[in-house]
């Protein structure tokens, strides 16, 4: 018996240290696994709570839209009057802004034409003027580089009967091209 509780004890021992081996493994794991979850979860709350924003924001407007028919079967027009008036008064330096930024858009665009020009798409809307600014004024005109000569590289100047032969044999199908191009005209 005594053997029996000493082979009994001994597997006692080995086996908190096993499961504490087992144990610290298997916590990486779902910490790992667990990362594609909790971000698709994340993904989930955020889109849940988008929804609830937007719908909150619907039910805002549906509430400030039945408080103002309230207001007008109780024929309170003084209290909208005052209210539309307030938001006019926010929103009229912002207007003013945008149109001077406008003004100040088109008078540039119209700058680059010539006076002429400016006569005839003075009165176009912004966009469409800026698209004819675009195609007129930002168009740049193709111009010959210094290092592309007229003549290509390898052309042969010399005439034909004064080539080396190693350059006859390097350039056979142009010289060849060039007696059929005199032959035709």
């Amino acid at each position: 018996m005594s053997e029996e509780k000493q082979v009994q004890s001994a597997p006692a021992e080995e086996q908190p240290k096993q499961a504490q081996e087992v144990a610290t493994d298997s916590q990486d794991q779902p910490a790992q696994s667990n990362v594609g979850e909790l971000i698709a979860e994340s993904k989930k709350y955020r889109a849940r709570s988008q929804k609830d924003r937007e719908k909150i924001a619907e039910l805002e407007k549906q509430i400030e839209d039945s408080r103002q028919k309230q207001l007008e079967e109780q024929a309170e027009w003084k209290t909208l009057a005052e209210e539309r008036a307030n938001k006019i008064s926010e929103l009229e330096p912002i207007v003013e802004m945008a149109k001077k930024q406008e003004a100040d858009l088109r008078q540039k665009l119209l700058s680059d034409f010539d006076e002429d020009d400016r006569e005839t798409f003075g009165d176009l809307p912004l966009d469409k003027l800026q698209a004819v600014h675009g195609k007129i004024i930002n168009t740049t005109a193709r111009v010959n580089v210094a290092n592309n000569p007229a003549v290509p590289v390898n052309e042969l100047t010399d005439e034909y009967k004064d080539i080396s032969d190693k350059d006859r044999q390097k350039h056979w199908q142009k010289i060849v091209s060039g007696y059929q191009k005199r032959a035709v005209s």
